[in-house]
């Protein structure tokens, strides 16, 4: 009984494929935390309506990176400036409350590194709730002509807004009161076009009906045979023209490229057209960037450990922690259960007193107290009174047949009584016992 209490005490409270359920989960939760800690702001959905390269709005660019990754172009999303110190193609939405001086330094850091188109805003929209996520509603293009102050730093430049009747100009400043004021507003506003224009500024293309740049270059000494319609055919070696520079293209005119202006056919080829043209002489792909737009994620160390080449040893020491896992969850032979520091019954006595014996070295005072132990045995099974003398009790015990060896009862005695180390002390015992066994049960 005690046995089976033991064993039942001593058993796993907890099925194994239970307890690997549990690491197997711990284990995935620890990763991923570590993954979302290192990430940060990179795991925020970009589709939040407004105009960049991840919306999927109206007034976002989603289209155009869909349309060149069709064309098999490389489309890439920079939440960080370390990824916009790259030689491919950037392309810059910053917002009319973005910085001029980051925005300066951002363009001239790609300088030397990449061309660089920037595509200023134009739509005031309102995001439409209970809706799908990222859908909004069209208000007015007035913030177009507010635009060049983000390009205070680099150029200066103003903004018109072609195609709008003056009668009703006036509308796109103004707080509709009715539905119908709101639809004739809205109706003006998809007719209108922005240009641009300044002094360092070139065109790349113009407004049909007035002539002035819906897109634009900055001219900063560079040679740009692709852009510019001006520039010779071949380098120039004019010690004022920078050859190694890259072109800066200011699109003003967001219906251009957004998901709006790329609804349409001839607007889509066009679009193609110009990043073909500021693309000339760049790297293979085409990066939106989206730190001007509050979708930045700084460096740290948990977020470079999951990217090349770290990521390697990153899932070198997962597999190790998984192989250590495995080991003990299926190690060889069943698990060994301790043993009690005191058993129980006479057996767990006994052990427990041989123990205490020999760490006391005191093994050689055990053969004399055996010896008188089964001499009074023996006495009680002849049947001896207690009160007889030792010496008469020896003397007829030594009446007693010797055992089938030949030794005789006082023969055993002595060799139990002089009997010093553990192996003579057993086989005396072990005979003495023997020989009261056989001749008195």
């Amino acid at each position: 009984m005690a046995a089976e209490m033991a064993a039942e005490g001593s058993a796993n409270p907890f099925a194994r494929g239970a307890v690997l359920l549990m690491f197997a989960i711990g284990f995935a939760a620890f990763v991923a935390l570590l993954y979302a800690l290192g990430a940060g702001g990179a795991l925020k959905s970009g589709n939040n309506g407004q105009a960049h390269g991840a919306s999927s709005s109206l007034v976002g660019y989603s289209a155009l990176a869909g349309l060149l990754e069709k064309t098999g172009t490389e489309i890439r999303f920079a939440r960080n400036p370390a990824a916009l110190q790259q030689q491919d193609l950037v392309i810059v939405t910053p917002e009319l409350g973005s910085d001029p001086e980051e925005l300066q330094a951002l363009v001239e850091q790609r300088a030397f590194v990449g061309p660089t188109i920037i595509i200023l805003p134009k739509w005031q929209v309102t995001p439409l709730q209970g809706l799908e996520q990222g859908w909004v509603e069209l208000d007015s293009p007035f913030i177009a002509l507010q635009a060049p102050q983000v390009l205070a730093r680099l150029v200066t430049a103003k903004t018109r807004i072609e195609g709008v009747d003056s009668r009703l100009a006036s509308m796109l400043f103004l707080q509709p009161d009715t539905a119908a004021q709101k639809n004739a507003m809205l109706k003006q506003a998809l007719k209108s076009r922005v240009t641009i224009s300044g002094d360092k500024l070139k065109t790349v293309l113009a407004d049909e009906a007035t002539g002035a740049a819906r897109v634009a270059l900055i001219d900063d000494g560079g040679w740009y045979p692709s852009l510019d319609p001006d520039a010779p055919d071949e380098a120039p070696q004019a010690p004022g023209i920078q050859q190694g520079r890259y072109p800066v293209v200011i699109v003003a005119d967001a219906d251009l490229m957004n998901n709006l202006g790329l609804a349409n056919r001839n607007t889509a080829e066009q679009a193609l057209q110009i990043v073909d043209s500021a693309w000339s002489g760049g790297g293979e792909g085409v990066v939106f960037d989206l730190t001007q737009n509050g979708l930045g994620a700084s460096e740290n160390l948990l977020s470079v450990a999951f990217r090349p080449p770290f990521v390697g040893a990153v899932a070198s020491l997962a597999l190790a922690a998984i192989a250590f896992a495995w080991m003990a969850f299926f190690r060889f032979g069943p698990p060994l259960s301790e043993e009690r520091p005191f058993g129980f019954g006479k057996t767990a006595l006994v052990r427990g007193s041989a123990g205490l014996v020999r760490r006391l070295g005191r093994e050689h005072l055990i053969g004399p107290a055996y010896a008188d132990l089964l001499r009074d045995r023996a006495a009680r099974a002849l049947g001896l009174s207690p009160t007889l003398p030792v010496d008469e009790v020896d003397a007829r015990l030594a009446l007693v047949p010797a055992d089938e060896s030949g030794r005789s009862y006082e023969t055993l005695l002595n060799d139990m009584r002089s009997a010093r180390d553990r192996p003579a002390i057993a086989a005396a015992a072990r005979a003495l016992h023997g020989w009261k066994k056989e001749r008195m049960g």
